[in-house]
């Protein structure tokens, strides 16, 4: 019985291990440096071998991919910001139906950082909403949806161009 306790003692330290990395990394990100902030993170009162191996080389993963960067810069190592922004993208989605998903694409950057009353108006007086428009246009073209209605709208013209030939006997 004390087998078992040990190997569940030491899938604890692992999971504890795992746990505080992936926290770290999603609020602090990938910087010069976080290899030795994650080694703080996880400490040194590991008490196994396979939890201070598995220690170990998260924290060589997180070295190798830090050589990477420049200074300064930051980098996420998870995809929770992007599901975030992406959930809030459907919830603004599903206010603004009639939008279209491909127009409200220009939402999303304002998603991913906090805004103030004050940030808008500065925002609404240096970009009209015909200039949004035409950004759209040129980096979005037309989407499924208007096509669908081109097509939809030729169509209805066609038809009533169109002329019923008397049937001949």
């Amino acid at each position: 019985m004390a087998d078992y306790a040990d190997d569940i003692a030491v899938w604890q330290e692992c999971q504890d291990v795992v746990s505080a990395s992936v926290t770290f990394m999603n609020e602090q990100c990938l910087f010069k440096g976080a290899a030795n902030a994650l080694r703080s993170e996880i400490g040194d009162s590991l008490q196994y071998g396979k939890s201070q191996t598995l220690a170990q080389r998260l924290i060589d993963f997180v070295h190798d991919a830090e050589q990477q960067l420049r200074e300064g810069e930051r980098l996420p190592m998870s995809t929770e910001i992007l599901e975030s922004a992406f959930g809030l993208y459907k919830q603004l989605e599903r206010q603004h139906s009639k939008s279209g998903f491909t127009s409200l694409l220009a939402c999303l950057p304002a998603l991913l950082k906090p805004t103030t009353p004050g940030a808008v108006g500065v925002a609404f007086n240096r970009v009209s909403a015909k200039d949004v428009q035409a950004w759209i246009k040129k980096h979005f073209g037309s989407s499924v949806t208007s096509r669908r209605h081109s097509a939809y709208a030729e169509h209805k013209a066609h038809l009533k161009s169109a002329t019923v030939q008397p049937a001949t006997t």
